[in-house]
């Protein structure tokens, strides 16, 4: 691959600039723009932050690289996946998203449609956009350049947004097709081919592909493309679903990068100088009131439903930079912000939410995703962390639900959906808690990081229901969290079972509200119960298949507590209860956390993602031994 231009860093160039000329908008300049008020920020040394989590949030991975068994993931064997956009049609979810051989902007690169009925289990992964070989030709762009084609390079993908539903009911999906002669240079303007465009039906079906938007500023023809233009469809229908579409000046802002702005349908224009407006959201506070929200905490207001807007504004309060953010409307009439709160652009996370009483001012950060596994390929421009979100954009049909749904990249190379309940809270007001998992919706509080070799879910078996922690992940984890009322004295017991001795491990934690743990116990695969105190103290032999009741009588002014088994109190050789000293001195605790896996440290912010192996990561690509672990109840009693 060639190496870009000698000193040049992503994005670094601008965000200099404003330091260095100091143009800090004013807090009078961003009057009735929105802006974060709240003091919580994250502490970036941990991946989710610090940040205390929005109750009830499970992520669920869509898609997983694998270069080797492609059948094992969605077909592809690329591993460089990126830019998922969600829809709910028909009575099911369905995300698009591109995928390159390896690299940000190199390769036969094309889109891949997946769906699924509840958001957990994905399936039916089709090519909805497949490569587009470049014909031989000779362009020549608006800027006054010659591109030259031999017919044997291809065009990539490069999509803000993917869905439309037309007042006719009509469902399209959109791609856009364009090319890079560098990959460090963005297939945007007079790189561009051309926004296509095709059917989606009920029954997951497409129709053909035809070009809905050709960059005809880039030097493109009819004559020069692989696909019709869409008018030329006998379906009357669709070709007016696609005017409809292309007279809706929210939507077709979304392309303002990749048309480019000297296009008619681009009402926003960018700055003349500097940074442009990037990845485009927007929500409505009222009939009239439109907020528009770009990357590196730009905005922008419209009085009158997007005929004309106020100037692109930049709030310092809203601390962004590359990784996109997603802003709505929610079902409750409040509003929520989707983002990575830190000014890192290679590093990416934690993803959090935070929401807003009138669309303006936005508190409550609370964490989403806070899980950064290991970079399993190496690629050009693939940055660390959950990143490039997007919910369910307005004029499309909602979850039944009322909940808000969010699909992301993890890493540039794996896809991945957030459920977020709605209303979003981030405590729990019950002091005493006595859960199971019989009821169907008894998950519902409960908090799911779960990869699809590491996958977290309630099940039946012989009657009985528990919540069940698998893991087949070499580099990850399964991870569930209830949190509760900050106790200080409490009581806690729970019952877990291990159903081997080998292969894995359980790690199960009271945490504080930054995720520091008091307690952590250890199903270790040597078949022993460890608690970790000073160090990993040994507590007793456990097998296979049997139930553990653990009791722990918890007090944070002692920094101690006590540690029962099936009933039977830990004690020391004299016989009197062990007090088992905290692994880290907490002053309340209001988290309960079980994880398949030993704490994750890395990558940190002082890695580089660009700089690891070319070689994947040993042995990613095949699953390791399967373990797994039910949980049947978790209760919370008065000390």
């Amino acid at each position: 691959m060639k190496a870009p231009p000698a000193g040049m860093i992503k994005f670094t160039p601008v965000c200099l600039k404003w330091v260095k000329k100091g143009k800090m908008k004013s807090m009078n300049s961003l009057t009735g723009l929105p802006q974060y008020i709240g003091k919580i920020h994250p502490n970036c040394d941990y991946h989710h932050g610090q940040i205390y989590p929005a109750r009830g949030v499970k992520c669920y991975q869509v898609a997983r690289a694998n270069r080797t068994h492609p059948e094992w993931d969605d077909g592809s064997g690329y591993t460089y996946k990126h830019a998922p956009d969600l829809v709910w049609f028909s009575g099911r979810f369905y995300i698009q998203y591109l995928v390159n051989p390896e690299d940000e902007h190199t390769g036969a690169g094309f889109s891949i449609l997946a769906s699924s009925s509840d958001g957990e289990g994905w399936q039916d992964f089709k090519v909805s956009f497949p490569p587009y070989k470049i014909p031989a030709c000779e362009i020549h762009d608006y800027k006054g350049l010659t591109h030259k084609f031999d017919g044997t390079s291809y065009a990539f993908m490069h999509q803000r947004m993917c869905f439309f539903k037309a007042s006719s009911g009509r469902q399209l999906l959109l791609g856009f097709y364009g090319w890079s002669p560098h990959p460090w240079m963005t297939n945007w303007d007079n790189y561009g081919i051309g926004r296509a465009v095709r059917e989606l039906f009920p029954d997951g079906r497409m129709g053909d592909i035809y070009f809905i938007r050709p960059n005809w500023q880039a030097g493109w023809d009819a004559s020069q493309l692989n696909y019709p233009l869409y008018d030329t469809c006998p379906d009357k229908g669709f070709v007016a679903a696609c005017k409809e579409l292309l007279g809706n000046s929210l939507y077709v802002q979304q392309w303002a990068e990749e048309n480019g702005d000297i296009d008619e349908l681009i009402q926003i224009k960018h700055a003349k100088k500097g940074r442009k407006n990037e990845a485009f959201c927007w929500y409505h506070l009222n009939k009239d009131t439109v907020i528009g929200l770009w990357k590196h905490s730009l905005s922008a207001r419209s009085d009158d439903n997007g005929k004309t807007w106020g100037p692109v504004t930049r709030s310092p309060s809203l601390v962004m930079s590359g990784q996109k953010v997603w802003g709505c409307k929610t079902s409750d009439g409040r509003f929520a912000m989707v983002y990575d709160p830190t000014l890192e652009t290679q590093h990416r996370y934690p993803l959090c939410v935070t929401t807003s009483n009138d669309g303006l001012h936005f508190d409550n950060m609370r964490l989403v995703h806070g899980e950064v596994p290991p970079m399993k390929y190496k690629g050009f421009w693939k940055d660390l962390g959950p990143q490039y979100m997007r919910g369910i954009a307005e004029g499309l049909d909602q979850p039944p639900d009322g909940d808000l749904w969010v699909t992301y990249s993890v890493n540039k190379e794996d896809i991945w959906i957030a459920h977020i309940p709605v209303p979003v809270v981030g405590e729990e007001p019950e002091e005493l808690l006595n859960e199971d998992f019989a009821a169907e919706d008894s998950l519902q509080k409960w908090n799911l990081y779960s990869p699809k070799w590491a996958a977290a879910h309630r099940i039946t078996e012989n009657g009985k229901s528990c919540l069940r922690l698998s893991d087949k992940d070499p580099y990850d984890y399964c991870r569930v969290e209830r949190i509760f009322c900050p106790a200080v004295k409490n009581t806690f017991t729970f019952t877990a079972i291990p159903r081997q001795v080998q292969n894995s491990c359980l790690h199960i934690e009271l945490l504080d509200a930054k995720g520091i743990p008091a307690v952590r116990l250890i199903f270790r695969d040597n078949g022993k119960l460890y608690a970790r105190t000073v160090t990993e103290l040994p507590v007793m032999d456990y097998e296979a298949d049997k139930p553990y009741e653990i009791k722990i009588n918890l007090d944070c002014e002692e920094f101690r507590y006590t540690l029962a088994v099936n009933g039977a109190l830990q004690c020391d050789t004299e016989g009197g209860p062990i007090s088992w000293p905290f692994m880290s001195a907490v002053g309340e605790v209001s988290r309960f956390a079980l994880r398949t896996g030993d704490p994750r440290r890395g990558l940190t912010l002082d890695d580089d993602p660009e700089g690891r192996s070319e070689k994947p990561l040993p042995g990613c690509e095949t699953p390791a031994p399967d373990a797994s672990y039910d949980l049947l109840n978790f209760r919370i009693e008065k000390a």
